[in-house]
Parts: C-alpha cells; sequence; structure tokens
C-alpha cells in the first residue's frame, strides 16, 4: 500500500488539488483528513465516491499520532486499498507526516511505502511565511518532491520571479512547477507526478530539526449555529478578519446560512478570501473554524455572532 502526502500551509489549496488529482488515480485510493481546528470542514468538500477518515483538533504529526497509527490500521483492514493519500493539517511539517507514517508501519504492522511528497505553495504569502514561521513552514517546502503554486494570478511577473528562486533555492532537488497546476489536463499532471519521481527513504533518513509543536504556537475556534447573514455581510465579515483586534487570523473556513436562502461555502487566507454557493450541504448547519495566532475569542466570537 503507498502512501502519498499533500501537504501545503493554511489555505494553500490542498483539498483544491486532492478534487483534480483523485480522479486520475486507478485502484482503490482512501483519504485521511487531518484537521488542525475542532470541526472537520474539508472531508465533506472531497468529490466523487471516494472514503475519507476526518481526524481533527490538532495534528496527525504530533497530538494525534495514536489515532493517525489507529487509522491507518483500520483502513488497510477496511478497505484493502492500493493507495492512501494524506492531506495533513496545514500546520503539520511534512518531515514528522513522513515519520508518523513510518511509526503506523512498525507498530500497526502495515505494509506501507511512502511515495509522493507533494507541496502546495500559497505564492504571494510564501516569503512572509518562510520568515514568520520558520520551521513550521520550511519543512513543508525543503522535504517535497514537488512544488506546485497557488494564486500566481496575483503576483506581478517580478515579485512572482524572486518567490519562485526563493522557493528553487530552498529545494534545488524538487520538481517546482511554475505554471497553473489547475488548467493541467489529465496526462500533464500524471507526468508532472511521474517526473517528480518517488520518496526514497535511505537517501532522506535525515532528522528532522526540533521545533515546537503546533499547538502551542497556532490556536483555533471552532464555531457552530452562526447567524444568518447577507452575502454582503459575509463579504464584510471576511474583510474584517484582516484586522489586527481579532489576532493574526491565517485561516478561516466554513458554512453559514445567509438570508437569500443560500448556504455559502467560505475560506479566508491574507492573502485571498472567497466564498461561494454550496448546494450540497443544505441542512448541515452554519459553521466555522478560525486559526491563526494571539486570537481574540471574544471579539471573533461577536464578529460571527455566536454571542
Amino acid at each position: 500500500m503507498e502512501i502519498q502526502i499533500v501537504a501545503g500551509f493554511l489555505g494553500a489549496g490542498k483539498t483544491t488539488f486532492l478534487n483534480q488529482y483523485l480522479p486520475l488515480l486507478s485502484g482503490k485510493t482512501v483519504v485521511i483528513e487531518n484537521e488542525f481546528g475542532d470541526i472537520g470542514i474539508d472531508g465533506r468538500l472531497i468529490q466523487g465516491d471516494i472514503p475519507v477518515r476526518e481526524i481533527y483538533a490538532g495534528c496527525i504529526c504530533c497530538s494525534l499520532a495514536l489515532d493517525f497509527q489507529e487509522g491507518i490500521r483500520e483502513i488497510a483492514r477496511t478497505y484493502n486499498p492500493d493507495r492512501i493519500l494524506i492531506e495533513p493539517s496545514g500546520l503539520g511539517r511534512l518531515s514528522d507526516i513522513v515519520k508518523a507514517c513510518k511509526m503506523a508501519r512498525e507498530k500497526e504492522k502495515v505494509s506501507l511505502q511512502v511515495t509522493k511528497l507533494i507541496t502546495i505553495v500559497d505564492i504571494v504569502s510564501c516569503e512572509e511565511y518562510m520568515e514568520g514561521f520558520g520551521a513550521f513552514y520550511l519543512d513543508q517546502i525543503e522535504r517535497a518532491g514537488l512544488l506546485l503554486l497557488s494564486n500566481i494570478e496575483e503576483l506581478d511577473e517580478a515579485v512572482k520571479n524572486r518567490a519562485i528562486a526563493s522557493l528553487k533555492e530552498r529545494n534545488p532537488g524538487a520538481v517546482l512547477y511554475t505554471g497553473d497546476w489547475r488548467q493541467l489536463d489529465k496526462a500533464a499532471l500524471l507526468a508532472l507526478l511521474d517526473a517528480a519521481g518517488d520518496y526514497d527513504e535511505k537517501e532522506n533518513a535525515v532528522k528532522p530539526v526540533p521545533a515546537v509543536p503546533a499547538d502551542k504556537v497556532f490556536s483555533s475556534l471552532s464555531f457552530s449555529g452562526l447567524k444568518e447573514m447577507t452575502e454582503k455581510e459575509l463579504a464584510l465579515l471576511l474583510e474584517a478578519l484582516k484586522k489586527e483586534e481579532y489576532g493574526y487570523v491565517l485561516r478561516a473556513k466554513g458554512r453559514i446560512e445567509t438570508k437569500e436562502g443560500a448556504v455559502m461555502h467560505f475560506d479566508y487566507t491574507p492573502s485571498a478570501s472567497a466564498y461561494r454557493e454550496d448546494t450540497g450541504a443544505a441542512g448541515n448547519g452554519s459553521e466555522a473554524v478560525v486559526i491563526g495566532c494571539r486570537l481574540n475569542e471574544p471579539a471573533l466570537e461577536l464578529l460571527f455572532g455566536t454571542l
């Protein structure tokens, strides 16, 4: 059973990539979706009839390591898949995820082999995050075999080229695709994965650099039963998350029922925010997860209408 890991910092576009990549795979595939927050949001967004195992309220490489190991064992016994695709929390270090897979193999006696290490990089934020978050962020870039860029349309050529040069310096051995991977057809995307090659345990047997656990640096807040709002009010809410009074909000996502009778799925990062109608979420209620540093819980509760 092979393991492919699709990493990337908060809101980089991991789930978007999975929805494009999963239909191209032959054989039986299972997805493990890891959420740092207390509510699972992204698992519902995986399209098709692919089995999804959600593990949330922490990172599978540290606080949820035992849950992850048990999950690998249960998936192997229940589905006997050809592969597992893992979408770790955006705060998980890639080297720690690989280590967690090896621990699952040893402790649960599951036959598995880590193959593809893919990292999605939000090119708009990458230089800021390299400087601000150090090991959490750089590990995902430096350990990847394939680097894919998101939000490339948001940058002018000079800034884009500087960011790309920085990525190449950090990981000269990776395949770095500088175009818009969302526009690739089936053959081109699979060729890109083939060109990246497979992870080599012996060649990459480097001990990870120690780092403070993610839950000591970042925190999350989860909200349910949110007030109804208009689309305009939702747009204003997403814009308000940039304000310092709410803390440093790195990621917000969820569903909100609108006064117009629709359910809107929303996504926020400091570099981009968007919302769209979620036709499959009717009856599931309104909920949201906010992840960041120094979050102001009372202010965010007031903003989301839970007070």
